[in-house]
This record gives C-alpha cells, structure tokens and sequence, in this order.
C-alpha cells in the first residue's frame, strides 16, 4: 500500500492556484501530497477500495453536489483517514438549522434569524418574517455558503413570492445587518480561522475588495473581541478550517452573519481583485502544512 501525507481533492477551477501551491510547498518540505481531480478520480478510488493507495491525512474542497465526487468524502470516512474538516462536521456547519443551534449554545452573536420551511402557510410565513422584519437576507437552509447566494428581501410581497417559486426548498432569513464605519470604511471582516491561526480581513460588502489587518490596526479599532468571538465559533461548528462574517453594528458590538464557510475562497489578489491578499492565502498554506508535519 502506498500512503501519501496528504490527499487533496478538488473540482472548482477557481481552487487550481491554492492546491498547486499547497502541493508544491508540501514537497518543498518533505510532505508527501496526492491530487485527486477529475482526470484522475475513479482510477484513485478503485486504487483505495482496492487498499493500494491511502492518506494520512485528507483535505476536501469538492463539493458533493457534483456528480463525480459526490460522497467522496463519506466513503473515504469509512478508510480510517484523518480530515482537515471532518465530513460529519461540515454536514452539521452547512445544515444552518444545526449551526444556528450550536451557535445559539455557545451564546454567539447573531442576527435575528427564521428557519423557513417548504410549503409553509401563508400566515406563519408572514409573522415569521414580520418577526426580523424588512429588508432581510435570504439563503438556502443546507448549503455551504461558497456555493449560496444570498437573495435581498424588500417586502413580505417578495418573500411570499420567493416561496411560490421555491416550494420544496427549505431557506433561512436574517435581519439585514448594517456595519459601523471605521476609518471611512464599513467594519464587516472575514475572519479565517486554520488550526489555530486567526486571521482578520476587512471586507467591503459592495466591492468585494479584501485588505488584511495588522495587528496594530486590530487593536487601535477595537476588533481584539473577534479573537474570542472565533474561538467560540470553533468550539461551536468544530472545524479545522473555516471562514466567518463579523459585523460590528455598534462601536463594541459585533453579529456573526451567516456562520460558517467550511471552504474559504483561497483565490489570490494578485489575479482576481475581490480575493485574499497573497500573504494570507500563503499563511493559511503554512499552517496546514504545519499540521501535517506534526
């Protein structure tokens, strides 16, 4: 049997640039790394049903909505490998009714928030949303956040709608957060978190544009509070490597909007102007590397 330190598997174009330079940095120190894509997915899963080839440890970024690597990572679960996000984890952290009780539990900031069932009647919907009130933000209710869109509701008018039109599918609906500003620039943050390693980006919710903070510039804003905030959402969603959205809606107060991302965009800056700036997308690759190596 062979064993690889590491298994990548991945089926989004836009992930090429992070698991080529994971891969190469994995055999710049000596781990061993294994690619798993399409050109080459079934021939690896009959070498791991067949017990010829396994992992040390596996990274997941496909998703299993597509129909080659769907179940993948099930199926790997059964083989002993360990995970950087555990696929019973990420199941609970993209079902948003479980991750809104987990966060609820471990007393996390949120906004208001409604779990909208398919078919619902007419007057529970309406005071359900008449509770957060609107506008309000509606997503899916079982999806990784990556792969969602969030739908911008103006009126119980489109919110009923929405519904006629999605009558099998299950949706969550938050209150419409508006940040402070700091510095002239609206206080939303996307906050990587990767075996340890926290990471705070600001982000402009209408550019897209992500610019990474020192820590000088944490602490004279006041944002030291999301360090605790995040270790909190580990502790709540248990994943390895996650992504989240913190708000500060009032000097001191901070919401988590929308949970957790169990696959973080890796993009680069130096190629698509709304991603990660290259040093922290390098960061994330060293700290899991780190962890292999351990």
């Amino acid at each position: 049997m062979e064993i690889f330190d590491l298994g990548i598997a991945w089926d989004n174009e836009s992930d090429n640039e992070f698991v080529n330079d994971l891969n190469a940095r994995a055999l710049k120190v000596g781990v061993r790394p294994y690619l798993i894509h399409a050109y080459n997915f079934f021939s690896s899963l009959k070498n791991i049903t067949e017990g010829e080839l396994t992992f040390r440890c596996f990274l997941d970024r496909s998703s299993d909505d597509t129909s080659t690597f769907g179940g993948l990572a099930d199926f790997l679960k059964q083989k002993d490998i360990n995970f950087i996000n555990h696929p019973d984890n990420v199941k609970n952290s993209i079902d948003k009714s479980k991750i809104h009780s987990m966060f609820v539990s471990y007393g996390l900031p949120i906004p208001k928030t409604v779990f909208i069932k398919p078919q619902e009647e007419k007057q529970v919907l309406e005071a359900k949303i008449q509770h957060i009130s609107v506008p309000c933000v509606v997503k899916s209710a079982f999806s990784s956040c990556s792969e969602d869109t969030a739908l911008a509701i103006n009126s119980l008018v489109d919110a009923l709608r929405l519904m006629g039109e999605e009558e099998d599918k299950s949706y969550f609906a938050q209150e419409q957060v508006a940040s402070i500003n700091l510095e002239n620039k609206p206080a939303w943050f996307k906050v990587l978190y990767c075996f340890g390693e926290i990471i705070l980006c600001r982000w402009h919710p209408m550019t897209g544009e992500r610019e990474m903070l020192s820590l000088r510039q944490i602490y004279r804003l006041g944002l030291h509070e999301i360090w605790p905030i995040t270790k909190k959402v580990k502790q709540a969603c248990k994943l390895d490597f996650f992504s989240t959205d913190i708000v500060m809606k009032e000097k001191g107060k901070f919401l988590v909007v929308d949970y957790v991302n169990d696959r973080p965009d890796m993009r680069k800056k130096s190629k698509f102007k709304d991603a990660l700036p290259d040093e922290i997308v390098d960061k994330v690759i060293n700290s899991i590397i780190s962890f292999i190596k351990n």
